[in-house]
């Protein structure tokens, strides 16, 4: 008989390993994707914080498409940066945006 307070809707996300400066490997989920001006964007968290209602998400810009590889950069300039979190929090039911 199955425990009624095992948790029934785990979500499983996508996940991108981002490669810093410095060489080490940093593994995001991505919580939603949005398409703009003909550019596609993610919305990801650090893994490891998956769970923590106050982590902090990145916006990703896809920059490149090879055979085996997607190259993305986080999104840094300002106006881009607040367009794209604008789409996201149109879109996002099951999280929340808020921009510092």
């Amino acid at each position: 008989m199955a425990d009624i307070f095992e948790e029934v809707n785990e979500y499983e996300f996508e996940t991108v390993t981002m490669t810093a400066e410095d060489g080490s490997e940093v593994e995001f989920s991505i919580i939603d994707n949005v398409a703009c001006g003909g550019e596609r964007y993610l919305l990801v968290v650090e893994t490891e914080l998956i769970d923590d209602d106050e982590a902090e998400a990145l916006i990703l810009k896809e920059t490149s498409i090879n055979t085996d590889d997607v190259t993305y950069e986080m999104v840094e300039d300002d106006a881009e940066f607040d367009r794209v979190a604008d789409l996201f929090a149109q879109k996002g039911d099951d999280y929340e945006v808020e921009i510092d």
